[in-house]
C-alpha cells in the first residue's frame, strides 16, 4: 500500500462574486440540520415602529457539515495575525492647525 496519497486539487468558481454583510444571525437547528438565517442588523419598520430583522441569506448544513464548520472557524479565530501592522508603521494623517 502506497503512504503518498493522492491529493485532489479543485478549482473554486464563484456564480455570484459580491458578499453580503452579516452581523447578526438566528440559528435554528433539529436532529437532522442547522440552519443559519444572516441579517445585516436590526431596523425600524417606518409603517408600524417595530423593530425588525431583515434575514437576506439563510444556510442549511448537515450537523456533519456545521461541525466542519465551527473546526475551520475555531483554526481561524485562534490563529495569532501575523499580518498586523504595528501603530509606529501606519500611516499618520497630518495634523491640520485651526
Amino acid at each position: 500500500m502506497s503512504e503518498k496519497q493522492d491529493k485532489q486539487q479543485i478549482k473554486v468558481r464563484y456564480s455570484e462574486t459580491s458578499a453580503l454583510f452579516a452581523s447578526q444571525f438566528i440559528v435554528n437547528t433539529t436532529n437532522e440540520d442547522l440552519t443559519i438565517n444572516f441579517s445585516s442588523g436590526p431596523i425600524v419598520d417606518p409603517a408600524g415602529g417595530d423593530t425588525v430583522l431583515p434575514v437576506h441569506t439563510r444556510i442549511a448544513m448537515t450537523m456533519a457539515a456545521a461541525k466542519r464548520l465551527h473546526g475551520v472557524l475555531d483554526s481561524i479565530l485562534n490563529t495569532p495575525k501575523s499580518g498586523d501592522v504595528p501603530a509606529a508603521a501606519q500611516a499618520q494623517l497630518p495634523k491640520i492647525q485651526q
